[in-house]
């Protein structure tokens, strides 16, 4: 059987700025319950502008008037860069 060789090194996470790194993504998630105490976790769809993300919360109220809690996703890429690199 093979053998391999691992060395401990230290890492840093960092979010991914890269000129190729995927996009941050937003959306909401509807925090409120219906009238038998269940969560509704209705969500918005997903969206590469946070402003664009916001409009949401607000068409979903006009249906659920009593939904006045949210929560915002994002998706951020992040890398894993160790601090100096294996050799």
């Amino acid at each position: 059987m093979p053998r391999k060789l691992f060395r401990f090194l230290d890492w840093t996470l960092t979010p991914d700025r890269e000129p190729d790194a995927p996009p941050i993504q937003h959306l909401y998630r509807c925090l409120g319950e219906d009238e038998d105490g269940k969560p509704c976790g209705a969500e918005g769809p997903v969206h590469e502008d946070f402003a664009t993300a916001q409009k949401w919360p607000f068409e979903h109220i006009k249906e659920q008037q009593e939904h006045r809690s949210y929560a915002h996703v994002a998706v951020v890429p992040w890398l894993a860069v160790p601090k100096e690199e294996p050799s």
